[in-house]
Formats: C-alpha cells, structure tokens, sequence
C-alpha cells in the first residue's frame, strides 16, 4: 500500500535536498576554523609564511623590496600569487558544479583541498621540517607553500554566501569589516525605531531584535572570527605537541565535510536569504 504524501514513510524514502542558508552556517564555522589551524602551522613552520590571508605577506613583501632583498620578498610573494591562482582555479570549479558541467557527488574545491592538504603531510613527512627554518632545497619550499597556500585559495570560494552575506572563510579581515557593517547596520535599526515613546518601544524591541538580518549578521561574523582564532589556537597547540603531523587533524575534519556534502549539497544554484 502507498503511503500517502508528507506521511512519515514517505519522508524517509524521499532525497534529503541541499543544505539552506541557516544550516550552511556550522560547515561555514568549520571550515573558518580549519583555515586559522592551517595557516598558524603554515606560519610556523614554513618560515613565517601565511597560507590563509595575504595581508601580511604583501606587507612583508613590500618591506624586503625596500631593503633590496629580492629572494626574501619572493618567498612572501609566491604565496600571494599562488593562493590568487586557487580562488580563481576554486571559482572557476564552483561554476562549473553549479552549472553541471562538471557532476561530481561531492565539493569539487574541497575534494582537491582534501587531496592537496594530504599531498602536503605525505610530501612534509619526509622534509624534517623544523619551526621557522625554510625547507631544503629551494625547490621543496615553494613546493610546500604552494600546496596550502592553493588549499587556502579553493577553500575561500567554497561557501560564498550565508543568509545573503557575503563570506569569506580565510579572509579574517575581511570578516571583521563586515562585523562592524553589521553592528553599525543594528545600531541604527534600533534608533529607528525608538523614535517616539521609548518606554513602550524598547521592550518590544529587545523581543524582535533576534529575527533581525542585522543582528544575525553580527552574531555570524562575530562566530566567524571566533571560529578563526579557535583554529588558530588549536593549531598552535598541536604544533608544538605533535609537530607536522598535526596537519592531520584539519585534513580529517576536511574529508568529513567533503563527504558530508555529498549527502546534503551545500553548493546551490541560487543563494537564500535568511
């Protein structure tokens, strides 16, 4: 006998759709979080290089031009280039998913991200990496900077948009800029409306404010920037504990998620709002 439509049986035999905006939020969360892991072990032991954001490797860059050392100022600019080469490679893949031209059962970017972060503890296992001390020969040092640095860049395309804010998972920046948009956004939302009788608004204020784009705008990147430190600091300590293999840790959390996405999508055609 067929059950009938929205009955229990009938939800447990149907698809499970693609992830929406509010529960994207955690994979957001989590990914955050493996990039400030990443990029505090990159730093660390690959000559206090950042693989994550480029901020500081373009002002590092520009101070070893001014004192005309050429080799050190291409040490922080190959990772700029290479992690630019990763969002568009990263781009251009998240397309391609979302057009089905390329049809893959799970994140095309975090699939390559997975392989290449894997490809690094294999290539690294065997280098004698030491804290701050540049990979020997030259040729193996830009090798392992351009793995995490091209992880980095395919990972900051992955999850573009949350509840119709624009993110960016490795760009800590970035997120706090958008953190005081948003707070400057509800400063003013709750200044419209107590215009007038403030004693009978801002109870009623205090109640709505939650449902608010503005307030979960500000409690998202607020979350965002948390996520960054945590894995900073995580990375930090299972560096000094487990040196390199401590890569491990942000490779597994990578695999679960890539195969998670294969169970519910969270690359999507059209981005909703919250």
């Amino acid at each position: 006998m067929q059950s009938k439509r929205g009955s229990p049986a009938d939800s447990k035999t149907r698809p499970r759709g693609p992830l929406r905006a509010l529960q994207r939020t955690p994979i957001a969360l989590t990914l955050t979080w493996v990039a400030g892991y990443v990029d505090i072990l990159g730093f660390v032991f690959v000559y206090n290089i950042y693989v994550a954001h480029m901020s500081g490797n373009t002002v590092a860059m520009a101070r070893h031009l001014s004192r005309d050392q050429a080799l050190a100022a291409l040490r922080h600019g190959w990772p700029i280039a290479i992690f630019v080469v990763g969002m568009i490679f990263g781009s251009i893949l998240f397309e391609a998913q979302v057009r089905g031209i390329i049809r893959l059962p799970v994140p095309s970017t975090l699939a390559i991200e997975t392989i290449l972060l894997a490809i690094f503890l294999y290539a690294g296992s065997g280098l004698n990496f030491e804290p701050n001390i540049p990979p020997q020969p030259a040729g193996k040092y830009y090798l392992v900077v351009a793995l995490l640095t091209l992880a980095m860049g395919l990972q900051n395309v992955t999850i573009r948009k949350v509840g119709g804010l624009n993110i960016y998972t490795t760009f800590v920046t970035g997120t706090l800029v958008k953190f005081a948009e948003s707070v400057s956004d509800m400063i003013f939302w709750i200044r419209d409306r107590m215009q007038g009788s403030f004693k009978l608004r801002r109870r009623r204020i205090l109640q709505v404010i939650h449902r608010t784009a503005h307030f979960r705008h500000v409690a998202l990147t607020a979350s965002l920037w948390v996520s960054y430190l945590g894995g900073a600091y995580c990375g930090g300590l299972a560096g000094n504990r487990y040196q390199l293999l401590a890569m491990a840790i942000p490779l597994g959390v990578l695999f679960v998620i890539t195969i998670y996405g294969a169970v519910r999508p969270f690359i999507v055609l059209v981005e909703e709002q919250w």
